[in-house]
């Protein structure tokens, strides 16, 4: 598949978003990579990006496991994208987070359009359940979900969600509510993280543990 791919084409493919596929390279080696069916354009006419098709997907993955040219270990594909690539806010950090505000704002709607490309481009058009990505990275998509939903992540100086792997359930993903609330608002605000996942995709469902502390169970839904 990656034969007859210049040096450039390569490079972009290798070097898109890790987490959209989105692509950053010249307009040109973009469109080099459309006429190959690697790459599609979205948004509007004048306006689109580009980013991977699922010929350009698998076409990373190959390209990530090749050889080196100098040894015989493979690339080792990143699991946090490097400087530059989306990086989804999960809630739980112990410092506030630099870069909030209309920059952030931006970054997310970013991704999340990346995200529905992918769907629609893996799914048949469906951009209502999660991709197979997805279904791979769950906690980095549910955080994406919500924040692109317009739901604040939770930090030391300010309420919001928070987003884990479930300790008891494989696959499942936990989200919670952090910051001063009564019982009463942050059952509220987890009644609205389930409705905004719902309209994005997942399905949840409501629990409490032993000290009395709720959230919930997050999981792809099924088309």
């Amino acid at each position: 598949m990656a034969k007859g791919l210049s040096a450039a084409q390569r490079r972009a493919v290798t070097g898109s978003d890790p987490a959209t596929g989105r692509l950053s390279a010249r307009a040109d080696v973009c469109a080099g990579l459309a006429a190959r069916g690697l790459a599609v354009p979205h948004g509007r006419a004048g306006h689109h990006s580009f980013y991977l098709s699922p010929e350009g997907l698998r076409l990373r993955a190959e390209l990530a496991a090749a050889p080196t040219p100098d040894g015989d270990e493979p690339a080792k594909a990143a699991e946090v994208p490097p400087g530059g690539g989306f990086v989804a806010d999960l809630g739980t950090a112990d410092a506030p987070r630099p870069g909030d505000g209309v920059r952030r704002r931006a970054e997310v709607a970013v991704a999340w359009e990346g995200l529905l490309q992918i769907r629609a481009l893996l799914l048949d058009g469906a951009t209502d359940v999660p991709a197979p990505w997805e279904r791979e990275r769950r906690a980095h998509a549910v955080a994406l979900a919500l924040e692109a939903a317009g739901c604040p992540p939770g930090g030391p100086d300010r309420a919001g969600y928070t987003v884990a792997e479930a300790a008891a359930q494989a696959g499942v993903i936990e989200v919670g509510w952090r910051g001063p609330a009564a019982p009463a608002d942050q059952a509220r605000a987890l009644a609205e993280c389930a409705r905004l996942l719902e309209s994005h995709g997942w399905q949840s469902t409501r629990h409490t543990d032993r000290s009395g502390r709720a959230f919930l169970l997050a999981s792809p839904r099924h088309a």
